[in-house]
């Protein structure tokens, strides 16, 4: 059987401040017909590109700055965004008060930094150089 990651659903405190964290910062925008008219249910649709799942060794992450300190009793789950520039989403994220939990720096294929969503959630912003975007392209990734 084939499948993909379809949603990933985000048990919210502030429905209104996590809907903003992701349409503000990542762009997505909410799709009417799938959400809630009491506000209590939202989805949330980016139209960029299908999802990835990356599996990271525990033992191996403790030099990568973005994974270090995520905790194994969450599940040591952390959603990964691609953006067009990690610096400016960098900005954004810092002009909206969001926990910002590195500093961008460079992973070898393009720059990356941590923050945390209103609900604590783990996420890592990231773009990719140009010659990664052509080869992913070519392998049919993007």
């Amino acid at each position: 059987m084939l499948s993909h990651l379809d949603a990933v659903t985000i048990i919210a405190g502030d429905v209104e401040r996590t809907k903003a964290f992701y349409t503000d910062l990542l762009g997505f925008s909410v799709v009417p017909p799938f959400t809630s008219p009491e506000g209590d249910f939202v989805w949330l649709r980016s139209e960029e590109r299908g999802s990835s799942i990356i599996v990271q060794d525990v033992a191996t992450r403790a030099d990568k700055p973005t994974q270090a300190d995520i905790p194994v009793a969450s599940g040591g789950l952390m959603l990964g965004f691609a953006v067009d520039d990690a610096e400016a989403a960098h900005r954004t994220a810092l002009e909206g008060g969001y926990e910002i939990r590195t500093p961008v720096v460079d992973m070898g294929f393009g720059r990356t930094f941590g923050v945390k969503d209103p609900e604590g959630n783990y996420l890592q912003l990231f773009d990719v150089y140009p010659q990664v975007k052509e080869l992913q392209r070519r392998l049919g990734l993007g």
